[in-house]
């Protein structure tokens, strides 16, 4: 069917698809569920977002789970509460999932060289990092997510087989670095110490113990239940579904799960309980620990961390446990606090326009949590001549360049064509001064000289390279 055959508007969509929802969450649903249902129809109207999915755990059990809008604009069918979407990155979670529980049965080693499993890398450089390493994005590795790649389920073996030294951005251990192949190659230790297929020993030690029927690697097994279709668009129209399908079989344990936000619900149920759900052990203590413990300082914070497939930070007092994820159509965020056994999941699908202010809602109206205010931070200020001097340079992470470059006695930043001035906040970051659009923060990374040595967005680093 053409994208543009059978087209109702938008908005009109999503008010036909919002009266979906389970009839058990209806019946008990809690007071807060009308502010809730209100915010996140009046999100998808302000982001143009076709629809969405939001599960809601209080004290420990399921208390809300209902499906918003549509699944696909072509056809108006509604999102319910077991509809599937792609979770992206919120998929390393479970990954790190399957890995500890190996590390638990003892069939793993974490703090092994990953070519003590995948044999095939002694003698490389690549083969020398850690699962451990991988699972805090500490290896040193670049980042790419590729939305198309191999398919079936021999892919990951053949790629990750064939990685060469070359993924190195930097030394490992050296800083925090965002990379989806480093959680694809820790997918393959996974199948390599398990002696069975990533896919298989996720859906076995993770997915179908806890109660998971429908979540799965596998599209052609989603596309028979009921599953979302991806969008994207520009920020001020109409979305158009994304295709073909993404699918890199490749890069299954980086980004490429399916859930509904009722099934990954249970997940963070048993995250939050130390393994136990419902009575029942479902994922080992050593296991549970050993992701929710923040191994990797993330610059920028003074108190968060990146544990395994998990941010770990404490806001005002509060730990909080969160990963968001995206990928080519839908984003998902998925935030924890672990003591009050609270947890919120939200989906949907449209690329780029993450639901606003959800989290910070049900927090508030079903556990009493005020977002804590945003941290004072200095007005941006124009960097003296010792300070460029420090910061003047070439910076490189794969195919991203960037360049500081003095001119006029002010601070530049060159990325492409385009150049642009940048501001000094505080001692630890840069504000680029944008012609038209939002200042992007640049946060940077000294070494013990003072000399800036990375700078870091969105977790990933870009190395110095003179």
């Amino acid at each position: 069917m053409s994208p543009a055959r059978s087209r109702l508007p938008l908005r009109a969509l999503a008010v036909l698809g919002a009266v979906a929802s389970s009839s058990a969450a209806a019946a008990q649903a809690p007071a807060w569920a009308p502010a809730l249902d209100s915010a996140v129809t009046a999100e998808l109207a302000r982001t143009r977002t076709p629809g969405a999915q939001v599960a809601v755990v209080v004290d420990g059990r399921l208390a809300y789970s209902r499906g918003y809008g549509v699944a696909d604009i072509e056809t108006g069918r509604p999102v319910t509460e077991h509809t599937l979407f792609r979770v992206g990155s919120v998929t390393k979670m479970v990954t790190a999932a399957t890995l500890t529980q190996l590390a638990a049965a003892g069939k793993l080693d974490l703090q092994a060289p990953i070519a003590r499993y995948v044999t095939e890398l002694q003698g490389r450089k690549v083969g020398t990092v850690t699962t451990h390493q991988l699972l805090t994005h500490g290896a040193g590795w670049l980042d790419n997510a590729v939305a198309y790649g191999r398919m079936g389920e021999g892919a990951l073996g053949e790629v990750m087989r064939e990685v060469g030294d070359t993924l190195f951005i930097t030394e490992p251990d050296r800083v925090i670095s965002y990379s989806n192949p480093g959680f694809s190659m820790a997918g393959y230790v996974a199948e390599r110490a398990g002696s069975e297929r990533f896919g298989a020993l996720t859906d076995r030690l993770v997915l179908r113990n806890l109660g998971m029927p429908r979540a799965t690697f596998r599209p052609l097994e989603a596309m028979t239940v009921d599953f979302s279709q991806g969008h994207v668009g520009p920020p001020a129209g109409d979305g158009t579904i994304v295709r073909p399908f993404t699918e890199n079989t490749a890069q299954w344990a980086a980004g490429f799960l399916f859930a509904s936000a009722g099934e990954l619900a249970r997940f963070t149920m048993a995250l939050m309980d130390g393994g136990m759900l419902e009575g029942r052990r479902v994922l080992a203590e050593q296991a549970v620990r050993q992701m929710t413990t923040g191994h990797r300082a993330i610059p920028g914070s003074a108190t968060a961390r990146y544990g395994y497939g998990l941010r770990v930070e404490t806001v005002a007092g509060r730990r909080v446990w969160a990963h968001g994820g995206a990928i080519s159509g839908f984003d998902a965020q998925v935030t924890m606090f672990p003591d009050q056994r609270l947890a919120v999941i939200v989906f949907d699908n449209r690329s780029g326009a993450p639901l606003r202010g959800i989290t910070d809602l049900v927090a508030q109206r079903a556990a009493g949590i005020t977002p804590a205010p945003a941290p004072a931070t200095p007005a941006p200020r124009e960097a003296s001549a010792a300070e460029r001097a420090q910061l003047v340079g070439s910076y490189a992470h794969g195919p991203v360049r960037v360049t500081l470059f003095e001119k006029d006695g002010a601070l530049m930043l060159r990325q492409g064509p385009g150049e642009m001035p940048v501001r000094l906040v505080g001692d630890d970051r840069l504000v680029t001064v944008p012609p038209q659009g939002e200042p992007t923060t640049v946060l940077l990374v000294r070494g013990a000289d003072g000399r800036v040595e990375f700078l870091h967005q969105g977790l990933r680093a870009i190395p110095r390279q003179r």
